[in-house]
């Protein structure tokens, strides 16, 4: 079961009285390692990552954090760690900000195990996390902008090697995931089923008394100021307790799916504790035994029973579940109208029943080093229309519905039993029939729409909608006719003949003038041999055109189908030479001039070729295939290589690729099938001088079958040959006519456009606090320094300085609107910044005891005396950290 179908058959749970999920699978963990742009964490004993600043701040608790460190010992901290020894031995809580998956100490030392981490916007990821937190927590209104991916893979526990003993081979893999937006923060922990194989692990200084401490998984802030100049132990939540807890991790869970654990872990505004989430109707305690849970409760009860070791063996983990990292594209199969008669309806004598031990599992193959995308589930009145329709689908599980009876259901050996009431259940369609109260709507969610769309509610949620004058898919708009301009990063190794050969962060910038498909793209710093050997790899540009190809009627370029927000894997393959390289490219949003941002990772091999050699691209023509959520598409290509060397060489090599986006199929609205992608005038070239890359190629999005023989294409629309403005859309008229119209944001006769200032002729949407910016074709809202975009994503609200304690210790902090200020306390001088005690009067007895205290003379448990504005001590004198309160005289003794 595939990470979309554990989340599709917990939906289907939700909805019904019963339900056994068997476990999280590994190939349901979030994507992680290099191709998904992982840091990885150096091998060792007590590592910590370097600093990860996150692009906003992240609320645990109500505290907001700017920066994350990812540590060895399986935990995720808010400040750089202090020595293990400090920690790791200890109990619970850590006297520092934590968010412990599984604190014990590991150790991955000689390659055992590594350890990844990752600041993601990943739609896939987001989409993921958004369905957990939905589910789990029904009246949240999150749409998370960010996420924090950490994932330890078969990393081992800390062992004695002096002991002489052979090291044993127990090793866990677990994740965690941090997804967060403007005011909330909430984290998944992930435990494969067979991901925990030991549960502690022996302390460094008592190894040779064989004592073994339970690993810690939990949250803890961390010590908080305690009035002024003491600190106490600040709120902590712990999931485990013991052994038997720890070993139920991937047992059990808090979410329907055992494995899958949620909490809610912070707030802007305020928050005590976490919370975890409690999903009534859903399996939150799997019983050992499998028999069938009815929950009555929205508390979860987490049974811990005594659970059998794992057997799993690392050797053993690229076949879990029947999931082959192989590395081909999935196949997709057309389903025929109506659906199959004898593969979907209950109570087919063809339909395998429960006891049969299906698995109803869905495989994909995959190349070595892809990874599995995550899909997020199809609501079921979609699947069932889904299966009606004739054009290609992505596999779905197969669940089956039954209806109930009157005593718990065996369990397949596969562990999958849905059950509900018969009156719910079209036995004639196999459609299940539900509602619910917490469907997405615009009046909770309107914000994930572009400030130039419009929002619609449909049936089952919401879709967001470009307005006249712009397009896109709702989420992300631009204006129509615009040129458009995109900028990232490249990183990778490439190996050019037999020399690898690194980048790191180099610059990529393409410019796409939309009216005539004509996109150029630069890549700058590259070392001088990759640069001739990377020349034929014109896909890592194509992208660019076929978001913003030229359109031919009934088609639509690619930006309208998946925003400024993707993820595209493609795979080069090169004949002769058999070399292959991966290319990954994610879309990350629009930025703040209304520019494409996009990151690059390339990685692989790739034929050697002669310095001062040209490459000559073919034209050719591509079918990319649409399903939900997902475009594909495979084609071979041609090149020649001219060189003085070698003179003319001809290649070819094969591209598959696929593109993940986030759909909106609310609104049901028909998608195409096939479309078909023209590129002509290919030019690449390599400048050794200036060392910059470029690609420069035209581009046309048509009907699969469309040719130059069609009758449309002999309109100078169509052939480029208009002479509108770069900054105009050429319109097509009857015949060879056309007119030229300025794109929005831009006025002119269509041959010659100019920008508006909508900041200056007051066409703004501006709120208060806020001032406009005007930009080539728009303009964009800025707030006011002090102030912060809202959670709408267009008002500005006050930012509370004094949240980050910018004030002096001896000093209060006063938030005001759009500032702060700063205080000294009675008895200090100075700017609030810095506050010294008042000239004149020497320091007190009770201050120069407090004092000493705080400079290192504190005992464990002791007690840091309180002294009031004039030096004295006050008479009520309170423990710290046990609230313990007692009377003291002038002198300070009780």
């Amino acid at each position: 079961m595939d990470g979309g179908s554990v989340l599709a058959a917990a939906l289907l749970c939700w909805s019904c009285g019963v339900c056994v999920v068997s476990a999280l699978h590994r190939t349901d963990l979030v994507p992680f390692g290099a191709l998904s742009g992982d840091l990885i964490l150096a091998e060792g004993d007590d590592e910590t990552s370097r600093v990860l600043t996150l692009p906003r701040p992240l609320y645990f608790y109500d505290t907001p954090f700017h920066q994350l460190y990812v540590a060895t010992n399986g935990i995720i901290s808010a400040q750089d760690l202090p020595m293990e020894k400090q920690y790791v031995d200890d109990g619970f809580p850590t006297d520092f900000p934590v968010v412990a998956p599984f604190l014990a100490d590991i150790d991955t030392s000689g390659g055992r195990g590594q350890i990844y981490y990752r600041v993601t916007e990943t739609p896939s990821v987001l989409n993921r996390v958004a369905q957990e937190v939905h589910r789990g927590f029904p009246d949240a209104k999150f749409a998370p902008t960010h996420a924090v991916v950490a994932s330890w893979e078969n990393v081992a526990a800390y062992e004695d090697q002096t002991q002489g003993t052979e090291l044993s081979n127990k090793v866990n893999t677990f994740q965690a995931v941090i997804g967060y937006d403007e005011t909330d923060s909430y984290v998944l922990f992930l435990y494969p089923e067979d991901g925990l194989n030991f549960y502690g692990t022996q302390p460094k200084e008592l190894y040779n008394v064989k004592i073994e401490l339970p690993a810690r998984v939990g949250f803890s802030r961390g010590e908080v100021t305690f009035f002024i100049f003491s600190r106490s132990e600040g709120p902590f939540y712990s999931v485990t307790t013991d052994e038997n807890s720890v070993k139920g991790l991937s047992q059990v869970g808090n979410t329907g799916i055992p494995g899958v654990w949620l909490f809610h872990t912070g707030n802007r505004h305020s928050f005590e504790n976490i919370i975890p989430a409690a999903i009534g109707g859903v399996l939150s305690t799997l019983p050992p035994e499998g028999h069938a849970l009815f929950p009555d409760t929205t508390t979860p009860e987490y049974g811990f029973g005594d659970y059998p070791d794992n057997t799993f063996e690392s050797e053993s983990q690229e076949e879990v579940d029947g999931y082959t990292l192989t590395g081909k594209d999935p196949e997709f199969q057309p389903v025929p109208a109506g659906g199959d008669s004898g593969s979907l309806q209950p109570g087919s004598p063809d339909s395998p029943s429960p006891s049969e031990g299906s698995d109803h599992q869905v495989t994909y193959n995959r190349e070595e080093g892809e990874e599995g995308q995550y899909v997020p589930p199809h609501h079921p009145e979609r699947r069932a229309q889904q299966l009606q329709e004739q054009k290609p689908q992505l596999p779905l599980e197969v669940v089956e519905v039954n209806p109930s009876p009157e005593n718990d259901p065996p369990l397949a050996p596969g562990g999958h039993v849905v059950s509900v009431d018969e009156e719910d259940v079209d036995f004639d369609t196999g459609v299940i029939q539900y509602t619910t109260e917490n469907k997405e709507t615009c009046a909770r969610f309107q914000q994930q729409c572009s400030q130039n769309a419009v929002c619609s509610d449909y049936a089952t949620g919401f879709c967001c909608h470009c307005r006249p004058g712009f397009y896109g898919n709702g989420r992300q708009c631009l204006p129509d006719g615009a040129p458009q301009r995109v900028s990232g990063k490249v990183s990778g190794t490439v190996t050019v003949g037999s020399f690898p050969i690194a980048f790191d962060n180099i610059d990529l910038h393409a410019y796409i003038v939309v009216g005539d498909g004509r996109a150029y793209t630069a890549i700058s710093q590259v070392p001088e041999p990759v640069g001739w050997a990377l020349m034929p790899v014109s896909p890592i540009g194509e992208l660019f055109g076929w978001l913003f190809a030229l359109e031919l009627p009934n088609s639509q370029a690619g930006f309208k189908t998946t925003g400024a927000e993707f993820t595209r894997h493609a795979d080069v393959l090169f004949n002769p030479g058999n070399q292959r390289l991966s290319i990954v490219q994610t879309g990350r949003g629009l930025d703040e001039h209304n520019h494409l941002r996009v990151e690059t990772i390339v990685n692989g091999h790739v034929p050697l070729l002669p310095p001062g050699a040209e490459v000559t691209v073919q034209p050719f023509k591509e079918t990319y295939q649409y399903y939900p959520s997902v475009i594909t598409s495979s084609s071979v290509r041609e090149f020649v290589v001219v060189s003085a060397e070698r003179g003319s060489q001809s290649y070819t090599f094969h591209l598959k690729q696929n593109i993940t986006y986030r759909d909106c199929r609310h609104d049901n609205r028909a998608t195409p099938e096939t479309l078909q992608i023209t590129m002509e005038r290919v030019f690449v070239m390599y400048v050794k001088e200036e060392r910059i890359l470029r690609y420069a190629i035209t581009n046309k999005i048509s009907p699969v079958g469309a040719g130059s023989s069609d009758e449309e294409l002999l309109n100078p629309c169509y052939v480029g040959n208009h002479d509108c403005d770069t900054t105009a859309q050429c319109i097509p008229l009857e015949g060879q006519a056309f007119r030229c119209q300025c794109a929005t944001g831009y006025t002119g006769d269509g041959h010659n456009c100019y920008d508006i200032d909508e900041c200056a002729e007051g066409l703004d949407l501006c709120g208060d606090n806020s001032q406009c910016l005007n930009l080539p074709g728009s303009h964009r809202c800025q707030c006011l320094e002090g102030f912060e975009t809202a959670y709408d994503g267009r008002n500005c609200v006050d930012v509370d300085e004094c949240s980050s304690s910018p004030c002096h210790i001896n000093a209060r902090c006063i938030n005001d609107l759009g500032s702060f200020r700063c205080h000294c306390q009675p008895g200090f001088h100075g700017d609030g910044f810095y506050c010294a005690l008042h000239e004149g009067r020497p320091k007190s007895q009770c201050e120069q005891h407090r004092d000493n205290l705080q400079s290192g003379g504190l005992g464990v448990g002791g007690h840091i005396p309180q002294c009031d504005s004039d030096g004295r001590y006050r008479s009520l004198q309170c423990h710290g950290s046990t609230g313990y309160c007692w009377c003291v005289d002038s002198r300070g003794q009780e």
